[in-house]
């Protein structure tokens, strides 16, 4: 755990909707940290990067978590100058002096986020970083958090996983199979759809399987 604000100090989340961000949430929360808002990156099209989640799915989930959404949209190019621009904002009208993020043990993440908010002058915090995988994973199950598996490298996860949630059986799959369990390199995301401060779970449907190069999204409808 890398905490450097103080307890009261206003952070937002950066919120990708999936796992190991509402770990961090429910983590930085716990060491007193004042959750002033969400932060999601987003598409043109209207989707989270990398996991595909539609904006207004994002925004049902966390006006059921009780906070505030912030979206920015940025492609891939423009991402630095969007998170700078989009925290910079929030800093002002917001108050905030950090930001919480979900990386768990990628030293190339942890080095963009510290220069990140650096350059924005802010704290940074990292409640899982170097936490054991399998520990994050099975933190999630002790909680009780029902995080839906939404996209997967296909070249590495089999598809029977998309639409199921993360158990036990999917750890010991990941784990067996000699990749993350957590999805640290890119092998699967989620959507969190229950767990703890959930006024009630997200209500959804499922639709078609999107394939792209060696990607495959579920798509997940409100």
């Amino acid at each position: 755990m890398e905490i450097n604000n103080l307890p009261g100090d206003k952070v937002f989340v950066s919120w990708s909707g999936g796992k190991d961000a509402y770990l961090s949430l429910l983590l930085a929360r716990e060491q007193g940290l004042d959750i002033a808002c969400l932060l999601s990156f987003v598409s043109a099209d209207g989707e989270s990067r990398s996991h595909g989640i539609k904006t207004a799915l994002l925004e049902y989930q966390a006006r059921l978590l009780g906070i505030p959404l912030v979206t920015e949209e940025v492609t891939w190019e423009s991402y630095e100058n969007g998170f700078e621009r989009a925290v910079k904002r929030i800093k002002k009208e917001r108050g905030i002096s950090g930001g919480v993020f979900g990386d768990i043990n990628l030293p190339e993440h942890r080095d963009w986020v510290v220069k990140m908010c650096r350059r924005c002058g802010i704290n940074h915090n990292l409640p899982l970083w170097l936490m054991e995988e399998r520990q994050v994973a099975e933190e999630l199950l002790r909680r009780e958090v029902r995080a839906l598996v939404v996209a997967i490298r296909s070249d590495l996860v089999d598809e029977r996983w998309l639409g199921r949630i993360i158990d036990e059986d999917y750890i010991d799959y990941c784990v067996g199979t000699g990749i993350s369990p957590c999805g640290e390199g890119g092998e699967a995301h989620t959507l969190v759809i229950d767990g703890p401060l959930f006024n009630e779970p997200l209500k959804f449907k499922t639709g078609e399987v999107r394939h792209s190069d060696n990607r495959s999204l579920l798509e997940v409808l409100l």
